[in-house]
């Protein structure tokens, strides 16, 4: 009976781990509960079974988890977690013209150090010297470095 409970541990971690590679990435509750399985698997093998059972459990829980750590690697099971949209926008050379230091306008989006702003008709990227900035905020450009424009809240 002994050895049929090790068997059954070890093909519970084997399922567990292969939701965890193929199904679910990442390291979640299904990763997590087929690590606990395995190493039960093997504590139950060695403390009940035997010591040749043990060692035999062991090899196989290790044989199985590298096997599984090479198909995540190698497999298509970890593209899912990949960016994969490249970012290609950049500042024109044209609206940097137009805005100067001093100039007003209204934030777009929050600005969570960087976002996007409406400055003299332009809808430009701009990044917050100081802290966070809501949307709808009026801001004044501070500097321009490097193609970067940096904004303040207006204060009142």
């Amino acid at each position: 009976m002994e050895v049929v409970i090790t068997v059954i541990l070890v093909l519970l971690a084997t399922v567990l781990l292969v939701v965890e590679v193929a199904l679910i990435p990442g390291f979640g509750v299904a990763g997590v509960l087929g690590i606990a399985a395995m190493l039960a698997s093997v504590f139950y093998a060695f403390f009940f079974v035997g010591n040749i059972a043990g060692w035999i459990t062991m090899a196989l829980s290790g044989l199985i988890c590298v096997s599984l750590f090479l198909w995540a690697l190698y497999g298509k099971s970890l593209d899912r977690l990949a960016l994969k949209k490249n970012i290609d926008s950049n500042v024109k050379g044209e609206e940097l013209e137009k805005i100067k230091v001093g100039d007003r306008g209204v934030t777009r989006t929050r600005l969570a150090l960087i976002g996007e702003a409406c400055i003299n008709g332009e809808n430009v990227e701009v990044k917050s010297e100081m802290g966070f900035i809501n949307e709808g905020v009026e801001v004044v450009v501070v500097r321009i470095s490097g193609g970067t424009l940096y904004v303040e809240k207006v204060k009142r």
